[in-house]
């Protein structure tokens, strides 16, 4: 367990919890009507960047997974449907992956998995198996530095295509371009069309947008432009028309705001109209533009967030059917939410942390009780957090130890006198004990002789105990992994058994 999961667990049984900027909150923070629930951070790998969401597996449960920057690895947590995930599964992909995308794109039924892998400048697609396991269908150049990714169909052929945001690593390493990657009808890409933008005073792309903007049925590209320097005070978006086959042309350009970071877009105010939303790192801002009939957009005052936006998603938070808003603020480590009027107008309903770092959050209803809740890749913290809502009651198991040690002598009887494991329910939900069991290449050295945990579900405060005792039939050191699987985040909990027969 890492630090900031010690920290968690700690707050939540002294009953608070840390909030934005050092400000000790209830552990169930209220804003307005919105009202959410952290629960422990669940542990993937470093740096993670960028996180998506999805049934990975067939359950019908959301799972999510985080490409890790620095680990140069994915990480795949699947859901247990009561907004906590299993210990996450790592696999190495390639160089400093920094976008992630689920989708299917062979249509074979499963989500697969497209990446960019920033530091070898390539677009990759990983086959789902519909197991929650992943394995590469195919790789493509895509441009310099590849930072941001959107997938979907844009020649209406019925298959998922690839826009790639070719930033050179946040403005480091030029050229900057956009390039589209078709699908061959397989699942894998084709080569890269690349869109050069020009007269851009060295401003890199930093997000793209894929939604008919135009009005005429066809997904086109919406772009914001920043200068290699966050805090330059400059930025731009640019509008790319699809013609029709994927193919785009620069359509207009505007510019709404200082340092933009990323952009969201959907209907607002219900004209029919899709509206923009752009963050801006340098004004720690959110504007809102409306679009107007004949393309024209009208640019509201902008709105005050946390520290360094990188992010926005639209959903209905609060249940009355109209969009809503969260920000992710990367150097504040908070999501500002605001409740929409349907006018394109937002209320501001508090800021909630969400570990060190936040670099991107997805919106599910991950403890299934039909409201959105919120999950984020925390850099800093090489974790993903979940924010549930409502008052959120989810079991947190505390394992009386993590590892066994055992002596026992050949000259007498070679046993050793059973020990036991104590496993406590000291959260708020219910903790179900799937499975417990010995395994390893000594296991045949332990035994369980006692069990009162295997498919009990304990209250809170309840507690079962493991009796493990050691039976070894040659002398020497035996090791061996005492496993139990639950319902709660981190799981299957280990504990480690060593036993050593003297003489």
């Amino acid at each position: 367990m890492n630090t900031f999961s010690v920290l968690i667990r700690s707050i939540l049984l002294s009953g608070v919890v840390l909030g934005v900027g050092g400000l000790w909150l209830s552990p169930t923070s209220h804003a307005q009507n919105l009202t959410y629930t952290p629960t422990p951070s669940n542990p993937v790998g470093r740096a993670p960047q960028a996180i998506t969401s999805g049934d990975f597996n067939g359950d019908g449960l959301w799972d999510v997974a985080t490409v890790n920057g620095t680990s140069d690895d994915v990480s795949v947590l699947l859901g247990n449907g009561n907004g906590t995930f299993r210990g996450a599964v790592s696999f190495g992909v390639g160089k400093i992956p920094l976008a992630l995308v689920a989708e299917d794109m062979d249509r074979d039924g499963h989500l697969d998995l497209v990446l960019a892998l920033s530091g070898s400048d390539q677009v990759v697609v990983l086959k789902g198996e519909g197991t929650g396991l992943f394995h590469k269908l195919d790789a493509r150049d895509a441009g310099k530095g590849t930072t941001f990714l959107a997938v979907q169909d844009l020649n209406g052929d019925g298959w998922s295509d690839v826009v790639a945001v070719n930033s050179g690593r946040f403005g480091y390493y030029p050229p900057f371009n956009l390039s589209v990657l078709m699908n061959d009808g397989k699942g894998g890409l084709l080569a890269p069309i690349s869109y050069d933008q020009t007269d851009r005073d060295g401003m890199f792309p930093t997000g793209v947008l894929v939604e008919d903007m135009t009005g005429d049925g066809k997904p086109d590209l919406t772009v914001t432009w920043s200068q290699p320097s966050w805090r330059s005070p400059n930025g731009l978006v640019s509008l790319l028309k699809n013609a029709g086959d994927g193919t785009f042309v620069l359509e207009k350009e505007f510019k709404p705001g200082f340092t933009l970071s990323s952009i969201q877009g959907a209907d607002l105010n219900h004209d029919g109209l899709a509206d923009l939303a752009v963050t801006s790192l340098y004004s720690d801002t959110i504007r809102i533009l409306l679009q107007r009939e004949g393309g024209t957009f009208t640019e509201l005052d902008p709105i005050k967030v946390g520290f360094a936006p990188v992010g926005a998603i639209f959903r209905d938070f609060d249940g009355d059917h109209e969009l809503d808003l969260a920000v992710v603020n990367r150097d504040s480590n908070s999501v500002s939410m605001f409740l929409g009027n349907g006018k394109g107008l937002f209320t501001s309903a508090g800021h909630f942390g969400v570990g060190a770092t936040p670099s991107a959050v997805v919106v599910e209803d991950f403890d299934r009780d039909q409201f959105p809740d919120l999950a984020a890749a925390s850099t800093n913290s090489d974790g993903v957090s979940v924010l549930l809502s409502g008052g959120g009651a989810i079991p947190l198991p505390s394992v009386s130890t993590d590892a066994l040690v055992f002596e026992a002598d050949m000259s007498r009887k070679p046993s050793a006198s059973a020990q036991t494991i104590r496993l406590s329910n000291i959260g708020l939900g219910l903790l179900k004990i799937v499975e417990v069991g010995i395994s390893g290449h000594g296991a045949e050295a332990f035994a369980l002789s006692e069990n009162t945990c295997a498919g009990v579900t304990l209250q809170t405060g309840d507690s079962c105990t493991l009796d493990v005792g050691f039976v070894p039939h040659d002398s020497g050191s035996h090791h061996a992994t005492l496993t139990i699987q639950d319902n709660a985040s981190g799981s299957p909990r280990r504990v480690a058994l060593k036993g050593l027969v003297k003489g």
